[in-house]
């Protein structure tokens, strides 16, 4: 049996403003049975960098998580959290409109949910997902 995936995608050019946190509660029979985790720390809150900082890994706007495979797994419960440390240049809200960040998860290699959400970016977001087959 194949574990969960779950990919993470944000094409937003400022998504470096952004620190990620993903942390994944693999369940059975509604008990923990492993625990996935991303975490991607670009600058501490508040720091309102002025430019994207050098070596950055662009990477980061495409992640995928995994289960392991042959754990026995019949939910999953997805934290995502992104947290802005850096605020949009502009002070005006309708020039810094939303940006779109994308979460898919196979398991067993078949997808079990698909959603792009519109993230705001002078909040940044925290999205629960939850997948119950």
């Amino acid at each position: 049996m194949k574990g969960y995936l779950v990919k993470i995608s944000c094409d937003f050019e400022e998504f470096w403003r952004y620190n990620l946190v993903v942390m994944g509660s693999v369940l059975c029979g509604g008990e923990q049975a492993e625990l996935i985790k991303y975490r991607s720390d670009v600058a501490a809150v508040g720091n309102n960098l002025v430019a994207k900082p050098q070596g950055y890994d662009a990477s980061r706007s495409r992640v995928e998580l995994r289960s392991s495979d042959g754990v026995k797994a019949d939910a999953l419960t997805l934290y995502i959290y992104i947290i802005p440390h850096t605020l949009p240049a502009t002070n005006l809200v309708a020039d810094a409109a939303d940006f779109e960040f994308r979460v898919e998860v196979l398991h067993d290699g078949v997808r079990a949910y698909a959603h792009t959400f519109e993230v705001n970016q002078w909040s940044g977001d925290n999205i629960v997902i939850r997948v119950v087959e």
